[in-house]
């Protein structure tokens, strides 16, 4: 809701909008979530280098790497050619596995992932190749239950099956994003891939394409492909629910 109206002050542009979203920016600063935050600050920049400026150069200091991900692209419109994008390194956090880890940089199996849900069980094989970090990051998730019990909150016939939303509204995650791993893999059907908000904003949501998307390449991870049950991903309804997520690596379910 508090995006919502952030959106409406940026479009209304009403007396005073650019301290309202100025003000909205600082009490968004202890949610869970970025999403409030981000939309402040996008709504404050159509305003201009004037009244936004000086919250942007302050977001690049924000607890959330996704936010000074935002605020360093609208600055680069508003200021082009300043330095900003030095003062919000380095990336905080930790990938979710060593980048020198013997099992991401030459991995001795494909993994697979079974969902199961009331309409039947996909199965789609993880590209380890090349999405290694998101490959290992799902897993990690799916190994933890994170995604069962969530229903379905997206499906948009003939395009994609989206889910990974605890929150259930299109704006929930782990609590952390990861980084993109763009790759040469195309978006086709059966595809699976990592929902963003914009760059390097991925977590735990993802979808499966009901069909091609070519204007999904490379600005999207791609990080598996359906292998079983397209059948059931053309069932799914919103709504529906993931029973459960399994992992089999080659030597043990998960």
């Amino acid at each position: 809701m508090r995006a919502t109206a952030a959106d409406l002050l940026r479009d209304l542009k009403p007396a005073g909008g650019a301290e309202a979203l100025r003000a909205a920016y600082k009490a968004g600063l202890p949610d869970l979530t970025y999403d409030a935050r981000a939309a402040a600050l996008e709504a404050l920049a159509a305003y201009g280098a004037a009244e936004a400026n000086e919250t942007l150069k302050a977001a690049l200091a924000d607890p959330e790497w996704a936010v000074r991900m935002k605020a360093a692209e609208l600055l680069d419109t508003l200021e082009p050619g300043g330095t900003h994008r030095q003062a919000m390194r380095p990336a905080p956090g930790t990938p979710p596995a060593a980048y020198n880890d013997p099992t991401l940089i030459a991995p001795s199996t494909s993994p697979h992932v079974f969902i199961e849900t009331s309409k039947g069980n996909i199965e789609f094989e993880l590209a380890v190749l090349d999405a290694p970090q998101t490959s290992r990051n799902f897993m990690n998730l799916a190994r933890k239950g994170f995604f069962n019990g969530l229903a379905i909150h997206r499906v948009v016939p003939n395009f994609v099956v989206q889910d990974g939303d605890a929150r259930g509204d299109g704006s929930g995650g782990p609590g952390y994003t990861i980084r993109d791993e763009l790759n040469d893999r195309p978006f086709l059907r059966g595809t699976v891939g990592m929902a963003l908000s914009w760059k390097d904003t991925g977590g735990s949501q993802f979808f499966i394409m009901h069909s091609p998307a070519p204007h999904l390449d490379a600005k999207y991870t791609v990080f598996g492909h359906v292998v079983a049950g397209m059948d059931v991903v053309d069932q799914i309804q919103q709504g529906d629910t993931i029973q459960r997520v399994r992992v089999w690596d080659g030597k043990t379910w998960q």
